[in-house]
């Protein structure tokens, strides 16, 4: 049924993470702040994070550095994301290095599996 490689269904996840998370701080910086939009698509990648932190484990080549360093990254832009939408802490400026941080954690991760 399924052609797609491990590698390539995690991908798919890992790219679908990383444009959720461009979602999210585009949604929680723009001038119209839509809360329930931002919770809406802050609990859409979570799920999709999940997947993946499943598909990680039950595949040993997916196991690398690359990998847990792009969960690592994510993992820190959620938490700070948290902290936007349930503190009083509007650190936009960090919040947008982590989303830079989980770019470029995705970016080593696509060069490490050599498939685009």
């Amino acid at each position: 049924m399924f052609e797609k490689t491990p590698k390539e269904l995690v991908l798919k996840d890992f790219s679908n993470i990383y444009n959720k998370c461009q979602s999210t701080y585009e949604l929680v910086t723009s001038r119209r702040y839509n809360e329930s939009l931002v919770l809406l698509t802050t609990a859409e990648v979570y799920a999709i994070a999940e997947k993946a932190y499943i598909r990680c484990d039950t595949f040993k080549e997916l196991q690398t550095a690359e990998v847990q360093a792009f969960f690592d990254a994510f993992e820190i832009y959620y938490f700070e994301l948290k902290q936007v939408l349930f503190h009083a802490d509007d650190d936009f400026v960090s919040l947008k290095n982590r989303l830079n941080q989980t770019a470029a954690a995705y970016e080593a991760l696509t060069a490490s599996f050599n498939l685009l």
